[in-house]
Order: C-alpha cells, then structure tokens, then sequence
C-alpha cells in the first residue's frame, strides 16, 4: 500500500508542471532597436499575452492566412513595426591619405551601426565600379590596384539585393614602386 502511494504521489507531481504550464502568462515587448522579445517575468511596458495551448502540433507548411492570423493574435502587423535605418561608415583606410602598398594591395573595414545581420552582404565599389562580389566580412581587400588616386565606397545590401545603406566615398592615394 505504502509502495502505491508513493508511486501515485510521484505521478501527480511529474505531470503537474504540464497542469501549470496551461496558466503561464506570456509578455510581449518591443525594445529600441525593433527587435521582439517575449518572457514569462513582466517588465515596464510589457503586454500581457493570451496563450491558447490546445497542444496541437501540425507537420504541414504554414501559409500566410496562417501566419497572418497568428501574427493578429499577438497584434504583431509589420506596417507597426519600426524600420531600422542602417549606417555603413569606412573605419580604414583614411580618407585622402596616401597608403603604400607595393603589391597593389587596398584592405577596407566597414563598420554599420547596428550591426548588420548574417544575411546582409556589403558590395565593395572601386573608381564607382563594382569589385568582387556581395560578401558577408566587414573586411574587404583590393587587390592588384593600380597606383593613382582611387575613390572607394561600400554598399549595405539585404538579402534581396537591396541598398539598406552606403558609405562615405574615400579617397586613396595608392603608391607603389613601378617595375624597373
């Protein structure tokens, strides 16, 4: 008796956290940056979220009706959402300096405030000619660059392709030796 008691009592208790978890309040909050966060502690300016868990779970795609109406529960719309406004600045090198590089050898840093996200890429514009390809670095390198006075400028894209921000145009004085 004692044995199935014990085992009855261990059983209320291991399922009681799923009985408790149907009363959870969830909280929803926008930060400075736009960015959506969701918690079980309420902080200032939190909204308090109304959970339905009918533990379903659903192996099929979602379409946008769907997500449309997810997104209606939470009162997320996108039309609300605060555009972030990027800003791509060139760290390296100096602008209107000269830079000796007997190779030819241009390396760029880029820095964007916020920082970018893993799926934008930065475009490296030489003499207002595109150099290379979109990359993910923040450091980019020219190479085999005549010497003369170059004008650099690097574009902040999105995954589509689409310029989220530029940087300052600067201009390099590069000298190398000539071959004799």
């Amino acid at each position: 008796m004692k044995l199935s008691l014990l085992f009855f009592t261990a059983l209320v208790y291991s399922f009681s956290p799923l009985v408790h978890a149907a009363d959870m309040k969830i909280y929803h909050w926008v930060d400075e940056n736009g960015k959506s966060h969701f918690s079980d502690t309420a902080v200032p300016g939190t909204e308090e979220i109304d959970v339905k868990n009918n533990n379903l779970l659903s192996t099929g795609k979602k379409d946008s009706d769907q997500t449309d109406a997810i997104a209606s529960e939470l009162n997320i719309d996108d039309e609300d959402s605060p555009v972030i406004t990027y800003q791509a600045t060139i760290t390296a090198p100096e602008d209107d300096k000269p830079l000796r590089s007997n190779d030819g050898t241009i390396d760029i840093h880029v820095k964007t405030e916020p920082e970018k996200e893993n799926t934008h890429r930065l475009q490296l514009y030489l003499d207002g000619k595109k150099l290379g390809s979109p990359q993910i670095s923040p450091t980019m390198r020219a190479l085999n660059i005549d010497r003369g006075t170059h004008q650099v400028q690097v574009e902040l894209l999105d995954e589509d392709g689409k310029v989220l921000a530029k940087t300052q145009v600067v201009t390099v004085h590069l000298q190398r030796t000539g071959k004799k």
